[in-house]
């Protein structure tokens, strides 16, 4: 889900992720793939949501809020999960910064317009495997929206590969405009107490030998990414996976050691969360406003109460490249931190992550551009840069 979002239980900020490397035997393309024992592997459709031009700008000169944070614009990842003995199928998004796996009852509120239900809906009435835990779930995002329901558990088929007894929610009023797949740590998830989501419970129930993914977000204007669940597509980087260890309590977060930004090199020395939900990169106040001067970005008045960067439109030459404690290296275009024209220039994609109360994330503009292998047995991340292929070489981790 393309938003930083808050979830119950101690109100928590989600984020998102990647993991470890191997290497091995080549296999035929995804979509429902389980050819080789000990992972899953299966595309997403890339959907993307530009940013209203016309509405961007009307908010900045009349400063009026935005009806959609800039934040959560930007590209979705939706993937189609079965539920119940009878597979009703549902497309939802996959979320590496949250762990709630929930779908929309088909007897939902949809709390904007009707969205909610046109990504498939789950009737509990027609699965008899279907079990309701008996307590609510509630769940509350960065940009505002929520998800209420209840806690239940149920087959769930992913990929051609089905898990009993999953615990996931049944949702019955939503602002949210499509289910979530969330694929985090137990730490971030919003029961209490802790349970297996999908990914334990792929590994639990057999179908993985570890609980690890790998993520491939594809190039800029793909239509399909890939994910790996318990395996790492050797064909999809480039030089060596450099594993990283998660440095943050709760989120899946390693430790950047500097940036060196179209030539303006810096010393970082802080942990940054690797979210898939988030389109740009928030990075802390000081260090977003020294190079703002160096690159000549400005604060504009967008909403009541915020301020964005903007840029030049035409200083998209160059690279931004990241380096971490262990040593992973990943290079980024700068085309990718100049965003939508509007009044002459671009929404910059580095932003004041300080003023924006969320911690230093790597959003999308990042991910992009590195392979990335998230290992929840061994809490590391693993880096690559990443290499747009159509090749296929994958093995189990």
């Amino acid at each position: 889900m393309t938003t930083i979002a808050t979830f119950t239980r101690n109100v928590l900020l989600a984020l998102a992720f990647a993991l470890v490397a191997a290497q091995g035997a080549a296999i035929p393309e995804a979509n429902k793939r389980d050819d080789s024992p000990g992972f899953v592997a299966l595309d997403f459709d890339v959907t993307r949501n530009p940013i209203d031009l016309n509405a961007t700008s009307n908010a900045i000169q009349k400063r009026q809020p935005l009806s959609i944070p800039l934040y959560s614009e930007g590209p979705s990842y939706g993937i189609r999960v079965s539920v119940g003995s009878d597979q009703q199928e549902v497309k939802v998004i996959l979320d590496t910064g949250s762990s709630d796996f929930w779908v929309v009852d088909k007897s939902a509120t949809c709390q904007r317009l009707q969205f909610c239900k046109a990504f498939g809906t789950f009737n509990p009435q027609t699965s008899s495997s279907f079990k309701s835990l008996g307590s609510s779930f509630h769940i509350k995002y960065g940009d505002g929206t929520t998800s209420d329901g209840i806690w239940a558990e149920d087959t769930v088929s992913i990929g051609g590969v089905s898990i009993t007894n999953q615990q996931f929610a049944d949702v019955n009023s939503t602002s949210v405009n499509q289910g979530i797949l969330g694929v985090s740590r137990r730490q971030t998830e919003s029961a209490d107490p802790e349970y297996d989501n999908v990914p334990a419970t792929l590994k639990k129930q057999g179908k993985i030998k570890t609980n690890a993914y790998s993520l491939f977000l594809n190039e800029p204007g793909a239509l399909t990414g890939t994910i790996i669940f318990g395996g790492v597509d050797n064909a999809k980087y480039s030089g060596n996976l450099v594993e990283e260890k998660v440095d943050i309590d709760r989120y899946l977060g390693i430790s950047l050691q500097s940036l060196n930004y179209d030539g303006n090199s810096r010393s970082t020395n802080f942990s940054a969360v690797l979210d898939s939900g988030t389109t740009i990169t928030y990075l802390p106040g000081s260090l977003v406003e020294d190079l703002a001067k160096e690159v000549g970005a400005f604060l504009l008045p967008v909403g009541v109460d915020n301020e964005l960067y903007f840029i030049n439109c035409h200083k998209n030459q160059g690279t931004a490249s990241f380096t971490f404690d262990n040593g992973a290296k990943v290079d980024v275009p700068l085309s990718d931190f100049t965003l939508q024209n509007t009044l002459g220039t671009c929404l910059w994609g580095l932003q004041n992550a300080d003023s924006h109360n969320v911690p230093p994330i790597l959003g999308d503009n990042f991910l992009r551009h590195a392979y990335v292998v998230y290992n929840l047995d061994k809490e590391t991340i693993s880096l690559a840069q990443v290499k747009y292929t159509s090749d296929s070489n994958i093995t189990a981790i």
